[in-house]
Order: structure tokens, then C-alpha cells, then sequence
């Protein structure tokens, strides 16, 4: 059985990853379980798909902070690949930090987006096993990912259709990449919900119930045309591994 370890920067990246499994690849060839990592223990939570028949195995870590999530892959690196015989390790973050907010002053800056990319990869280059192992960032936050499905809104709430949308907050759904056009998208899918009187903190029930949502048909368009590239990226690197 193949082995893929996924990284996560926090329980939004997480529950995304666990319904993009579930709603892409195959299921009698795939299992996953969703852990966390806390003080440097691993630990059971939420949604666990076992498959004694699957062909590949996910394993989906909560570390809970976007610049652990480099630290967390150094630390297990040779844990995972050769005493657990994972034999990929994925991490995903967003792009927007503390860090990036102190420079980049509000607005998207490629210059340190490409700085902060080649930095990790830097680190990534100097592990033991860094042929095994691939950072994706997304650009500024996996946010962006549910504005690029544009029609997903209308299915949390009829109203939220990608006219309304555009009337009433003047975003285009259809025609912006989220990935260029929105320093941090979270903000734009608060505006988005408050439409319909519904707010968006982060919070886990909003998480479920956004991801609950989305079917392959908004995986496809957060693709089209060249948008969301980071996100199509990391699609295929997923599809590609199960």
C-alpha cells in the first residue's frame, strides 16, 4: 500500500483535504485519517475513512500554525519514511502569515510571495528526503479556493447567486482570480455570507458546512481559465498520488 502524509497549517486545510478525498478519488482505493499534532504528539480527530482493500493510504496532520507546518515535516520526516514506510510527504499552508502581513503592507506582493516559496524550498532541499517532499502554498489563503468555485455560494443559500454577488459587492465571481485579486479572501467570504445574514470566522461548523457543498463540478472551475493555479496545482499532485 502507498503511504502519502499530508501537512496542514490548521482544521480549514484539514476538512478541505478530507472532502476533497472523499469527492475526487476512488473510494474503494483509498483510507485516511485526520490526526493533530500537540506538543509534538500525534493524536486522533475527527473523520476517519479505514479501507483494508485500499491501494493508498492518507494520512491528513493538523499542526496547527502555517509556519509549523515546515517545521512538523523536518521534525517527522525520517519517522514517517522509515519507520511508518510513508513514502510521500505533501504540506499545505496559506500564503498569508504575521510575516507576510509586516511586509507586504496589505497588499499581494509576488516578490515575497517568490521569496517565502524559495526559502522553503530551500529548507526543503537540505532534508534528509527532500525528493519525497512538496510544499503548496495557498495564495493568499485557501479561501481563495472557495471564491474560485463560483457557483458553490448558491448552494450554502439560493440567494447567493454570482449576479447578486456582483450587485451587490461589485466581486465577480466568474471573471477575477481570488489567487491575485484578494489579499485575504476569508474577508470576501465573510461579505459574501453576510448577504444571506450568515457571518465566516474560521470556525469548524462554517468549514463543514462550505465543504459539505462542493462537488467536482467547483473543483473544475476553480481551475478554469488559468485561475486558482496553486490550487490546481495541488489538485494534481493529490490526484496523482491515489
Amino acid at each position: 500500500m502507498k503511504r502519502i502524509a499530508i501537512f496542514t497549517e490548521g482544521q480549514t486545510e484539514l476538512i478541505f483535504i478530507r472532502n476533497f478525498l472523499l469527492k475526487v478519488l476512488d473510494l474503494s482505493k483509498i483510507s485516511f485519517e485526520c490526526h493533530e499534532l500537540l506538543a509534538h504528539k500525534i493524536s486522533p480527530v475527527s473523520y476517519q475513512y479505514p479501507n483494508p482493500y485500499a491501494d493508498t493510504h492518507f494520512l491528513i496532520l493538523d499542526v496547527h500554525g502555517d509556519e509549523r507546518v515546515m517545521s512538523s515535516i523536518k521534525e517527522k520526516e525520517k519517522d514517517l519514511i522509515e519507520n511508518k514506510g510513508y513514502e510521500r510527504i505533501i504540506g499545505l499552508r496559506d500564503m498569508h502569515s504575521a510575516l507576510y502581513a509586516k511586509r507586504a503592507h496589505g497588499v499581494i506582493n509576488d516578490r515575497i510571495s517568490n521569496m517565502i516559496i524559495q526559502s522553503h524550498e530551500y529548507t526543503v532541499r537540505a532534508m534528509t528526503y527532500s525528493d519525497r517532499i512538496k510544499l503548496y502554498f495557498a495564495i493568499m489563503e485557501i479561501e481563495a479556493w472557495f471564491l474560485g468555485m463560483c457557483n458553490l455560494f448558491r448552494k450554502i443559500d439560493p440567494i447567493l447567486t454570482v449576479e447578486y454577488i456582483k450587485q451587490k459587492l461589485g466581486i465577480d465571481l466568474v471573471a477575477c482570480d481570488p489567487q491575485k485579486d484578494f489579499y485575504k479572501p476569508s474577508d470576501q467570504i465573510n461579505s459574501i455570507f453576510q448577504l444571506c445574514g450568515r457571518g465566516y470566522k474560521k470556525k469548524q461548523d462554517e468549514i463543514e458546512s462550505i465543504c459539505s457543498k462542493i462537488d467536482s463540478s467547483d473543483f473544475d472551475a476553480a481551475k478554469e481559465n488559468g485561475r486558482c493555479k496553486c490550487f490546481n496545482d495541488f489538485y494534481k499532485a493529490i490526484t496523482t498520488c491515489g
